[in-house]
């Protein structure tokens, strides 16, 4: 199909902007420039929801708002910025000041205003900037006040630009600039052009976040104690910046990462911590199908350092970064660089990552090169490389990566070809499973069906992978189908079948770890799969879950239940509850190992989460897991611990925060500490 639209929009100028409340009843939106958006790029239709967009600018801001027409019932269930994006109908407009290898900015907001936001500069991003909604009878109109100094990198000449639309009831995704092979709305390459903003490339404001930490707690939290330190961040040109912490404090009690769910591998956990945030977007800039988690940095493996000292920034086509971070007896540190084409059609990558202990050196490093036509046709090469202490053959510690394919809107098979040395696994990386030589294949055809049909969408995927081990021997093995179908009344049904094999090095011996099961969830979100990413439909506020999974887990047949559900509670409460349980029952040999026939395990959980406002909120929660983890290789022990944690969040006008939380949220058993922080924000804004 031929490309369907790429617009070019003259952005108008005003002397002063309008009024930020939800309304285009002011003279001064007369003369903004208008665009409609008028494809869905989720059902590859014309937008069933008419949808006018707007933008002017005064020199210091640009004003954006969104008119939005809509027949299914309008969903704003967020209050409070920055919470539960993805679960509400929403709006984006979406900048690249820097043209297409500049930074990406996106502002967001839900039909009563709350707020969110994401640049590729840093993952914490969250400048100052408002936006106010309202909601009438089948219509909502959006406001949006965007300060010019936010965005970094501007360009002279012209920016990319794109208006997107979210229908949470429908799944419906509408954009302005579009093509019949775009699945992604925040794409640079299908976005429309903006001329008429002329804005000097000039350094950012020095950023500094001071803290100062309160905490009373019980000797097996370390005891009562305060600290103080800073994070800082000084640009030296408009893209670039120095960044540094000293004593940092990384308590980020908030983060839930408990779960029970079998698995052979170790979890892959988001990074959240302020000094590797900032620095994340030129690290780990290969492409990998069917990967199962291979990278050379895996910044969470890095304890809290008593400093850091980095610099990162773009210069054209050019991404680049390096950072030491410095701990007690321990260094570890990261350089790298990437390149695209002026079309991103090519891009290459090299990263280079060091961890130095007491006993232990290790340096890793990895090249990579992809190509795209950015419609169908994609294809990558990763080489790394890993010495040092624990590698004891410098052939065994190679990494060879090679994969491509074929790709639509509805439709994927991407293959891959790879080898993982026996000693391939950095100190400070993240590789799930060493020591592998094979080949992968995976794809997927999703099927949509026109709006009187019961189903909105039925995606179907199958893959395949088998891989050996230095001496020849099968190393790991999987094949699996599933069928995921969407009603029109949002129930999500996956079904799943398979069989996977997987040999550990720590025994040697070979496991099945088959889940075949089903899951259904009630209140599912609408979108339909990407079907690069399988079967997912996004979120609602209030989805219900049932799941159930069966099948050889190491030793014995394990069998997985699931339930969660969330509801609505005291206006602007959401409370959570959670059972998940597993019960395996043991081969006769392996039931003699542990004196017991059946392992079971359980998770139990009650969580509430209240909204004040746009700046405010608190989330309480009270977990317990007990019983004995399924097992795999090795005989588990009995595990039993409670978990209760508060925490309490306000955000003051941009230059303050304050969090007050009781607990840590993250760890296994409750941990006795009351801890008051505050930060204060020097200079620019959080994460800019």
């Amino acid at each position: 199909m031929l490309l369907l639209a790429a617009l070019t929009l003259a952005v108008s100028a005003v002397q002063s902007g309008p009024p930020i409340d939800g309304s285009m009843d002011h003279d001064a939106w007369r003369n903004a420039k208008s665009v409609t958006l008028p494809w869905d790029l989720q059902g590859h239709k014309p937008a069933p929801d008419p949808t006018t967009a707007y933008i002017e600018t005064d020199g210091t801001y640009l004003y954006v708002a969104f008119d939005a027409k809509q027949r299914s019932a309008i969903i704003a269930t967020q209050h409070t910025n920055d919470a539960g994006e993805g679960s509400d109908d929403e709006v984006s407009v979406d900048f690249w000041p820097g043209g297409l290898n500049g930074f990406f900015y996106q502002f967001s907001a839900n039909p009563i205003g709350t707020h969110y936001q994401s640049s590729s500069e840093n993952s914490g991003y969250r400048p100052t900037w408002s936006s106010a909604g309202t909601v009438k009878n089948g219509e909502y109109i959006v406001t949006m006040k965007i300060p010019l100094s936010a965005l970094h990198g501007t360009n002279a000449a012209d920016w990319r630009l794109q208006f997107s639309r979210r229908v949470e009831a429908t799944g419906d995704v509408n954009v302005w600039s579009y093509d019949a092979n775009e699945t992604d709305p925040t794409a640079s390459v299908y976005a429309g052009t903006m001329t008429g903003v002329r804005v000097a490339a000039v350094r950012p404001k020095p950023r500094v976040e001071l803290y100062n930490l309160g905490s009373i707690a019980g000797a097996s939290a370390g005891g009562s104690t305060s600290r103080t330190g800073v994070d800082f961040s000084i640009p030296y040109t408009a893209t670039s910046s120095f960044y540094g912490t000293i004593h940092p404090d990384y308590s980020n009690v908030e983060l839930d990462q408990q779960s029970i769910s079998p698995t052979a591998f170790r979890r892959y956990l988001n990074e959240v911590r302020p000094f590797f945030t900032q620095g994340n977007a030129p690290y780990d800039n290969f492409n990998c199908d069917l990967c199962n988690g291979i990278t050379t940095l895996y910044t969470p493996d890095i304890p809290t350092p008593r400093s850091g000292y980095a610099v990162e920034g773009k210069q054209g086509p050019i991404t680049y970064g390096a950072f030491d971070a410095i701990g007690k007896d321990r260094t570890d540190g990261a350089q790298a660089i990437s390149w695209h084409n002026s079309s991103r059609t090519f891009s290459a990558s090299v990263q280079r990552v060091g961890a130095y202990l007491p006993g232990l050196a290790d340096e890793s490093t990895e090249f990579g090169f992809t190509a795209s036509d950015n419609k169908h046709l994609f294809g990558y090469f990763n080489y790394g490389t890993d010495r040092g202490t624990n590698v004891q053959a410098a052939s065994r510690g190679q990494l060879y990566d090679f994969g491509g394919g074929w790709q639509s809107p509805t439709f994927i098979d991407a293959f891959t070809v790879r080898k993982v040395g026996q000693y391939f696994n950095p100190q400070d990386g993240f590789v799930w499973h060493p020591d592998i030589a094979g080949w992968g294949n995976f794809a997927a055809r999703t099927l949509l069906f026109p709006s009187g049909a019961p189903l909105r969408s039925m995606t179907l995927t199958a893959e395949a992978d088998s891989y050996h081990d230095h001496t020849g021997e099968l190393d790991q093995t999987d094949q699996g189908i599933g069928v995921d179908i969407l009603t029109r009344g949002l129930i999500d049904i996956n079904l799943s079948t398979g069989s996977d094999y997987v040999r550990l090095q720590t025994s040697g011996t070979f496991h099945p770890v088959n889940q075949n099961g089903i899951s259904v969830t009630f209140g599912s979100g609408a979108q339909n799969s990407n079907v690069n990413n399988g079967a997912q439909h996004g979120s609602s506020a209030t989805p219900t879950t049932i799941a159930y999974y069966t099948g050889r887990f190491g030793p014995g047949r394990l069998n997985a239940l699931v339930f969660n559900t969330t509801l609505k509670a005291a206006g602007r409460g959401l409370l959570t509850f959670e059972v998940d349980g597993n019960t395996q029952l043991l081969d006769p040999g392996a039931a003699l190992s542990v004196h017991q026939a059946t392992l079971g395990q359980w998770l139990e959980r009650v969580s509430y989460s209240y909204q004040a406002n746009r700046d405010e909120s608190l989330a309480f929660g009270v977990r317990r897991i007990i019983g004995y983890a399924p097992m795999l290789d090795q005989a588990p022990p009995f595990q039993s611990g409670w978990n209760i944690s508060a925490a309490y969040h306000r955000w003051f006008s941009g230059t303050n925060e304050i969090y007050a939380v009781y607990g840590d949220a993250s760890q296994f058993a409750t941990v006795h500490q009351f801890i008051v922080k505050w930060i204060h924000y020097f200079g620019a804004s959080k994460g800019t």
